[in-house]
């Protein structure tokens, strides 16, 4: 069997999966700090604005701090998943190179695949957990100050 168009499409997937996943990054708060502390410098000293842009890179540091604390990703789901997509994709690649009743390996790979791959990219997100490690999501209006 030539794998050269198979090998091929794999490249173009991760190569897609990489563009994806470098868009979804959002910019560092620490570089938005040190634009704000270049122009706290700049400003005179008399400036209205100089308490409240020191205020501004305060919260912001403290909440970057409290973020990389608080924030984590799940290794032991994100192993998993990992596994999941591999049996996914052995599956896929037994009903290709066999043909025939082996495509019935198809019914199999595409939940191990889907499940994989969504359940890396839930696990590996930098959120909040609990000990089991679940995300733990904020309910909007619940015990907030109304």
């Amino acid at each position: 069997m030539n794998y050269q168009p198979m090998a091929a499409a794999v490249v173009a997937v991760c190569g897609v999966v990489a563009l994806i996943i470098q868009g979804r990054r959002a910019r560092h708060v620490m570089d938005d700090v040190k634009r704000d502390l270049e122009v706290w410098v700049l400003l005179p000293e008399a400036s209205e604005q100089r308490p409240a842009l020191q205020n501004s890179i305060e919260e912001a540091v403290a909440s970057y701090v409290a973020d990389q604390r608080d924030k984590t990703r799940d290794l032991s789901g994100m192993v998993l998943a990992v596994l999941l997509a591999v049996a996914g994709s052995f599956l896929w690649w037994l009903a290709a190179s066999n043909g025939g009743y082996w495509w019935w390996c198809a019914a199999g790979a595409a939940p191990f695949s889907l499940l994989g791959v969504g359940g890396f990219f839930e696990s590996s997100a930098r959120t909040r957990r609990d000990s089991k490690g679940n995300r733990i999501r904020a309910v909007e209006g619940h015990g907030a100050a109304q």
